[in-house]
């Protein structure tokens, strides 16, 4: 959507206008003002959010690690919230030049960096220095032969299908696709070796 397109080119604009003008000082600034903000009261505790876990932290729902310095960005805001769980999924292990700064960002204790597959039904990357990896498949049983552990949050949806899946009720529909409706936090889970695999739907 037009609005949602807009919001995100916003974002990248300012991510890389940060990095071009001060190496990023100003993103990391906001983005740990805004975490803080959200997550924490005014006397440092975390809050208890109803529809926000404020022990993790999933990074990017559009995008992914695109450069070196805006890696270094995300390794010096995980290090600023130690107490939160960050999980970053990417396919920029692809890249050689980024292995580094991507090993890095993943040694923090508190980072899940899962590398991604490229295509569907394709298992889930092996990456020296990154955590197991995550997939999309089309097939549970495609999934299970190639051991990986289904996302229950996926599953409810590919099972259904479309049609059915859309008269659920809209609540319904939004707990049962969360991590926290299906009581699961295995993506933040620092040193899992199982790969996960997403149901397409």
């Amino acid at each position: 959507m037009p609005n949602v397109a807009q919001a995100l080119q916003a974002k990248a604009n300012f991510i890389t206008e940060s990095i071009k003008k001060d190496g990023g000082d100003s993103f990391v600034k906001e983005m740990v003002r805004q975490i803080r903000a959200k997550y924490y009261n005014k006397k440092g505790e975390k809050k208890k959010l109803k529809n926000c876990d404020t022990d993790l932290f999933r990074v990017h729902d559009s995008g992914d690690l695109f450069s070196a310095k805006y890696i270094d960005c995300w390794f010096r805001i995980c290090s600023e919230l130690h107490d939160i769980r960050f999980w970053f999924p990417t396919r920029e292990y692809v890249r050689q030049d980024q292995m580094p700064h991507l090993q890095k960002l993943a040694s923090l204790k508190n980072v899940c960096l899962k590398p991604s597959a490229i295509n569907v039904d394709e298992p889930a990357p092996d990456i020296e220095g990154l955590d197991a990896g995550t997939a999309v498949y089309s097939s549970e049983e495609k999934a299970i032969a190639d051991d990986h552990y289904i996302c229950p949050a996926t599953i409810h949806a590919h099972r259904a299908g479309k049609a059915e899946w859309k008269k659920k009720d809209k609540k319904e529909r939004a707990k049962l696709s969360s991590c926290a409706g299906n009581a699961c936090k295995l993506c933040f889970i620092k040193g899992c070796t199982k790969k996960i695999a997403y149901m397409a739907h």
